[in-house]
């Protein structure tokens, strides 16, 4: 029954023509996105997608892992909503740029300036 909706999930993935590369390991998702700037628009639309087809209380929390994304099936009242839940940013300022001005800062430093 699982590898049933493992494949259906890989199938989804493959569908929306936005990934490189798709693997399910051990119930988590591992996605290479073609270009990360749809990685928002891809968990939208996997959540919409599982609560269609596989059960309508579940949510999905997304996670980066060094050029992969990866997304983790959760009850729905497990589901980390915005950054400022999970990561204590607040939603509006992007998590990203808050890590790349932290790995700018410490280059710097190597580097002596």
């Amino acid at each position: 029954m699982l590898k049933n909706i493992d494949r259906q999930i890989i199938l989804f993935t493959e569908g929306t023509g936005l990934t490189d590369r798709a693997e399910m390991v051990h119930g988590t998702l591992y996605v290479k996105m073609k270009e990360d700037k749809y990685c928002d628009f891809f968990h939208k639309e996997l959540r919409n997608f599982m609560r269609k087809f596989i059960n309508e209380d579940t949510g999905v929390n997304m996670f980066l892992v060094g050029d992969e994304f990866c997304f983790d099936f959760v009850p729905e009242k497990d589901e980390h909503t915005s950054n400022e839940e999970f990561f204590g940013v607040p939603a509006e300022e992007p998590l990203g740029s808050k890590i790349d001005t932290m790995l700018e800062l410490e280059n710097e430093m190597n580097w002596g300036k």
